[in-house]
């Protein structure tokens, strides 16, 4: 999702953003996995935005769908927002084109055009599916894991899952220390993180999901004090983040029908428990036929199945990149066949799906190719961005034009927001414009919002393209250099990349038979 300051600075284009995730861990024993065992985990959820302004229902509706997943006997904490679940704090739309005429112009000439400003107008509760433990907080973070240390000492502490759902930042440097933005705009950055992990007992097994934007820096925590420049910690560490970190992510909506929500945490978890957000069946993802579906596959899944913008990436992707330094140009002369030969069951459907998408099923170069366009930026109708530039100018133009013939003719309109004389012109125009719409009046304001948001959902698409093609090409890389890693005589870093791809592979979430109704309500 977008950072919490892009958020406040743009003024047109917006990404649909939904930043989220869950998390799973894995016994390290050789036995094999029923996936209808509960074994014993400790979860860990934490999500909100950094203000009230951008802690939008999505948020909320992810820790509630990750919260219903567990199985009920395992222990939990939740973090989320303020800490107070009876504070109205969760943001969500009423979309103002289904509004009356007159507020929905009264929204559009007099509000920010973004969904978390023209539609979002009021708060709810939050409904956590759960217990509220604490707020999303750097103090209750640290509270959270001085806990987990002091229950380390007895053996109910085998598992930790961590979950974190909300808005990311760029660190503005190099994007390898970025941060999960916390309530009243205190960060987490991957270093901080990484030291609260290193208080833990090394031989507790961790795995992280983490859904916002810029999240793939914390994929650094496979390394020692979360910087790349150290040697690999020796914890079994493992994650899967919905974007890589230079890029923002899907899933950060005001919006209210979970049953649209595309981004990483809906197809993951959906794909890991058989169940989508609202309850829906989901199969097709145990591609090893082994009788259950791994992270690994719940992964591959989402690659090849989520439309959003995201680039999802996972811990072994951070591995292969960093100890296995190939050249692009050698690593893409590979045949797409062999390719595919190299690949594990769930790489491969990925693989020939993105394919399929991206309209590349023939030549045995589609990677090669696929790599030429990504570092070119060629990812189709470069006019849908700029439509979508002069759709928005055209609209503000109008929109300023609308708003100075409305002050000249309330005055009231020109003072502060919230003040008497505001309020009261602002009731007064709304009912005057209703009726002139009435007649015929501001039709070409409200063509031009609707040519906007039409060039928006356009450029959309063209988004989402360009994010098939990188996942496509990401992934192809990854196949390639783990069989690099193979054919190489490195057997100790043969050894830790095996260990780490078996801990990616574990499922520790059962499969769900249903879900409540009244748990899927908002």
């Amino acid at each position: 999702m977008l950072s919490h300051n892009s958020l406040k600075q743009r003024s047109s284009f917006r990404y649909t953003l939904w930043f989220i995730g869950g998390l799973l861990l894995l016994p390290l024993t050789g036995r094999a996995v029923d996936p209808h065992d509960a074994l014993p985990l400790r979860a860990v959820i934490i999500g909100g935005g950094p203000n009230l302004e951008n802690n939008q229902c999505a948020i909320e509706s992810n820790v509630r769908y990750v919260n219903r997943l567990l199985p009920m006997m395992i222990p939990r904490t939740t973090l989320f927002a303020d800490g107070n679940a009876e504070n109205p704090t969760v943001l969500y739309d009423i979309d103002a084109r289904n509004k009356p005429a007159g507020e929905r112009l009264m929204k559009l000439i007099f509000k920010e055009r973004d969904s978390s400003e023209i539609n979002a107008t009021q708060y709810k509760k939050p409904n956590l599916g759960g217990r509220l433990d604490g707020a999303t907080r750097t103090a209750d973070v640290r509270r959270t894991f001085s806990r987990l240390v002091e229950d380390s000492r007895t053996p109910s502490l085998s598992h930790l899952f961590f979950y974190f759902t909300g808005h990311g930042s760029s660190d503005r440097q190099s994007n390898e220390n970025n941060v999960f933005d916390m309530w009243g705009n205190e960060v987490l950055t991957v270093r901080d993180l990484a030291k609260q992990i290193a208080r833990l007992p090394i031989n507790v097994p961790i795995t992280l999901v983490m859904v916002q934007c810029h999240s793939g820096s914390f994929a650094n925590l496979i390394f020692e004090a979360g910087d790349p420049r150290n040697d690999a910690v020796d914890r079994d560490i493992v994650g899967y983040f919905a974007t890589i970190k230079e890029r923002v992510a899907a899933g950060c909506t005001s919006e209210v029908n979970e049953a649209e929500y595309r981004d990483f945490t809906s197809y993951f978890f959906a794909a890991l428990t058989g169940r989508d957000r609202v309850g829906r069946k989901v199969s097709g993802a145990d591609y090893n036929r082994d009788g259950r579906v791994g992270m690994d596959e719940a992964y591959c899944y989402t690659l090849a199945n989520d439309r959003s913008v995201d680039v999802p990436v996972c811990t072994s992707d951070i591995f292969l990149r960093h100890f296995m330094p190939t050249p692009d140009a050698e690593v893409f002369k590979t045949p797409f066949s062999k390719v595919v030969e190299w690949a594990t069951p769930a790489q491969r459907y990925a693989l020939i799906a993105l394919s399929r998408i991206l309209k590349r099923e023939k030549s045995e170069d589609r990677l090669q190719k696929a790599y030429g366009d990504m570092v070119q930026h060629n990812y189709g109708d470069i006019e849908a961005y700029r439509d979508t530039e002069g759709a928005w100018k055209s609209l503000t133009k109008l929109r300023e034009s609308a708003k100075r013939k409305l002050q000249a003719r309330y005055p009231g309109l020109s003072s502060e927001a919230n003040s008497r004389a505001y309020e009261r012109d602002y009731q007064r125009a709304a009912s005057a414009i209703a009726e002139e719409a009435k007649q015929g009046d501001w039709q070409e304001l409200i063509q031009a919002d609707d040519k906007f948001t039409a060039s928006e959902s356009n450029q959309e698409r063209q988004q989402s393209l360009e994010s098939h093609i990188i996942r496509f090409v990401r992934l192809g890389k990854s196949v390639i250099l783990a069989h690099q890693l193979r054919e190489s005589e490195n057997q100790p870093l043969i050894s830790r990349f095996e260990r780490l791809v078996k801990a990616e592979r574990a499922s520790l979430l059962a499969p769900v038979a249903e879900l409540p109704q009244e748990q899927i309500q908002n």
